[in-house]
């Protein structure tokens, strides 16, 4: 079934507010399997309106509009409905008796101006509104050729989120059979690749008439393959996933992090506790982004965790070549040992980032990483990492995080 949210009001097209009852109605439209395909937000313009409602119902079974049962003269919802289906609007003395009742509780004189709210387009349903003045529409309507339901809500997310539970779920799952399957959801994330490098290697995967689908998103550099199938239960979502999952970890194997929503400082933190193990950590130049990252995770009060966090906006003497690693290699020695930790990672930034070189325009360092442990060992590498300045340090960050990760890993 296919399934649309359309939001009206200059606010949001405008971007003076932003648009939260879309995604939450469609997460919740998603668990009574309706696929969401089209998001649509019109402004205040009732000739607008119309045309989204019309077309909206030519495409999609369930039609979820928020926003515009106000009274003012700028709220247009009923009267487009009326208009884009032919439906004259109509008095409902329920829903008259309903609003008159809420403004006497209340110990105010009604205005005039909300007898509107007891329109409703004709062979329309009313949308019980408890807490509201607004009550909502729930119209059936056929548009060449389509069967669609639209059910118009008001753009106050309590009132929307009450009435959607209340009466709109009931009635999709009693009156139009949904709920029965649902889509359901499984992440699995990457980080070294870029998003065309990843589409190069699975190519079939991500094919969009394939079941289970497989999304690629980018956020913060780090790829999230998102794998998404329609399913009566989680027991069979996960044995239909389980071709699909056993492939992206045979092409990705070395750069999976994670699955599921955990982040590369989850996982660090995750393997710390695991192995009852501490870490300490010194930032040289790069903005001090690891440890805020690790912040929100660790504790210096933990047993298990991150000890110490210290950031030199300098190092010096600041050296070239092999003499840069040699003192980043000495000082996650010198660190580990005086913070008695069991791993030492320092990640240094050469040049700093007051003076990062250019390359075609972003900026772009040599960067050097180095592991310490107890046994003595040392890993370092040295890679040269450049990228958009919003996600440069971000990726700095989680390239010393995913450094960190492998040597944990490793024993």
């Amino acid at each position: 079934m296919i399934g649309e949210i359309i939001s009206v009001g200059d606010e949001l097209t405008s971007g003076q507010r932003l648009d939260t009852n879309s995604q939450y109605l469609s997460q919740q439209l998603a668990d009574l399997g309706i696929q969401v395909r089209h998001h649509v937000t019109v402004g205040d313009v009732l000739s607008d309106n119309v045309a989204a409602f019309q077309l909206a119902a030519t495409r999609s079974d369930v039609v979820i509009i928020s926003g515009g049962l106000g009274p003012t003269a700028d709220d247009l919802t009923r009267e487009a409905m009326a208009e884009a289906f032919s439906l004259p609007l109509e008095h409902r003395e329920e829903a008259m008796q309903h609003i008159l009742k809420l403004f006497k509780t209340r110990g105010r004189e009604m205005p005039e101006r909300n007898r509107v709210q007891a329109l409703f387009p004709q062979t329309s349903r009313i949308i019980p509104n408890p807490h509201g003045t607004a009550p909502g529409i729930d119209l059936s309507v056929t548009r060449q050729g389509n069967s669609c339901r639209l059910f118009a809500l008001p753009g106050v997310p309590a009132e929307m989120i009450q009435m959607l539970a209340e009466t709109v779920v009931p009635r999709l799952t009693e009156e139009m059979g949904v709920g029965k399957t649902r889509w359901f959801y499984h992440c699995v994330k990457l980080f070294g690749l870029g998003e065309s490098d990843v589409e190069k290697i699975i190519p079939d995967l991500i094919a969009r008439d394939r079941v289970p689908r497989v999304g690629i998103t980018v956020s913060k550099a780090t790829i999230t393959l998102r794998v998404a199938a329609e399913c009566s239960s989680d027991d069979e979502f996960r044995k239909l996933i389980a071709p699909t999952i056993e492939q992206i970890h045979k092409a990705f194997e070395e750069h999976i992090f994670a699955e599921g929503e955990r982040e590369l400082q989850d996982v660090i933190h995750e393997i710390l506790a695991t192995k009852s193990k501490t870490l300490c950590v010194t930032e040289i130049g790069s903005g001090c982004w690891i440890g805020s990252m690790l912040a929100d995770d660790f504790h210096s009060s933990s047993s298990t965790g991150l000890v110490h966090h210290e950031w030199l906006p300098r190092f010096l003497p600041v050296g070239h070549g092999n003499h840069d690693v040699a003192e980043i290699e000495e000082l996650a020695r010198r660190s580990l040992k005086t913070q008695g930790t069991d791993y030492s990672l320092v990640a240094g930034v050469y040049p700093t980032s007051s003076s990062l070189l250019q390359c075609d325009g972003l900026p772009t360092v040599s960067f050097q990483i180095s592991v310490a442990r107890k046994n003595g060992e040392v890993t370092t590498i040295s890679p040269t990492i450049s990228g958009h300045p919003e996600l440069f340090y971000q990726r700095l960050a989680k390239t010393a995080l995913n450094t960190l990760r492998k040597e944990m890993l490793r024993g």
